[in-house]
């Protein structure tokens, strides 16, 4: 928007309002982490994937607000730096929580459990391979590569090289899911029946879920 010829008072009032997303976007990430420390939790694999994806939120977020202000935008139009930001806030962000959930609730849906070393090897691996994609990018769009191009500059080989370097380790992390899910079939780990609190209720169902597995409505009392 900020590149369409717009006059100087309406790109300032539009960095002005954009640059006020920050704020609400502060408090989301604040509040995901007051979350975090208003609760009890064990280090595991679950803890890790909402760790990263308020990592990589946080990551996006602040390359949003530079791209915010019009004078920088101008620059940045178009290039690595906005693919950068993009993917940071929306693409392996949404994923990250995404795979969050679906670990989390998959023993429910299938009465099977992961194997929880398995998933902090692929936690690992996809984590160090989505940054070593993505953020060389910054790099990459501060130096002018515009995005969409399939030749560029010698002097922007090296951080492309380490980007698809990082798109290699995220394949293989993405690889190692599938194998995770049937390996987590094959082996037919049982899932404890556990009621762990009355915001777990499901969990003291059978496993997996059958339908219409409560005749009643459940009323909690707090």
């Amino acid at each position: 928007m900020f590149t369409v010829g717009i006059d100087v008072d309406t790109r300032a009032y539009s960095t002005a309002a954009t640059i006020a997303i920050a704020v609400p976007t502060g408090i989301k990430i604040f509040r995901w982490i007051g979350t975090l420390f208003g609760g009890v939790y064990s280090f595991d694999y679950l803890l890790l994937w909402v760790l990263g994806f308020i990592f990589l939120f946080t990551i996006g977020g602040l390359t949003g607000i530079i791209l915010s202000n019009s004078r920088l935008d101008i620059v940045l139009h178009d290039t690595y730096y906005v693919v950068a930001h993009f993917h940071y806030a929306l693409r392996i962000g949404a994923v990250f929580s995404l795979l969050a959930g679906f670990f989390y609730w998959f023993p429910l849906f299938t009465g099977v459990c992961i194997n929880s070393k398995y998933l902090l090897v692929q936690f690992l691996i996809l984590f160090v391979g989505v940054n070593i994609t993505f953020f060389p990018q910054h790099f990459l769009g501060l130096s002018g590569i515009p995005r969409r191009y399939s030749d560029y500059a010698d002097r922007m080989l090296f951080w492309n090289i380490v980007s698809s370097l990082g798109a290699f380790i995220s394949f293989f992390g993405g690889v190692i899911i599938i194998f995770i899910v049937w390996e987590a079939f094959v082996s037919k780990r049982v899932v404890i029946r556990i009621l762990v609190g009355y915001w777990d209720i499901e969990w003291g169902y059978e496993y997996p879920l059958s339908f219409h597995a409560a005749n009643e409505t459940a009323k909690i009392y707090l």
